[in-house]
């Protein structure tokens, strides 16, 4: 109980000597442009969501899915579709990756 105590007071005046980080904006950006801008990906183990993230010098993007679930159930319908042998169309939606830049 006293231990706890005493790292609650220490984390609590630890954050208030430490700076406040003023965290920026930017536009999201595609895989594609990155790619086109020769930005090289690199693996992130999945944390926080992401696929894989893109770098190029100082600058890393990391990427995630942007997709609907309306989109997610058309390209299972045709893939199922080919699945049994009974495909309509091999025209499914593509999957959107978009990637946010870190700071």
């Amino acid at each position: 109980m006293i231990r706890a105590a005493a790292i609650s007071g220490l984390m609590a005046c630890a954050a208030s000597v430490l700076p406040a980080v003023e965290v920026g904006q930017s536009e999201y950006r595609f895989v594609s442009e990155l790619t086109a801008d020769g930005f090289i990906p690199f693996g992130t183990g999945g944390s926080g969501n992401t696929l894989f993230g893109m770098s190029k010098g100082r600058e890393i993007y990391l990427c995630f899915i942007l997709d609907t679930a309306g989109d997610q159930a058309e390209r299972q319908s045709v893939l199922l579709s080919e699945l049994s042998g009974t495909p309509e169309s091999r025209t499914l939606p593509n999957i959107p990756v978009v990637c946010v830049l870190t700071q």
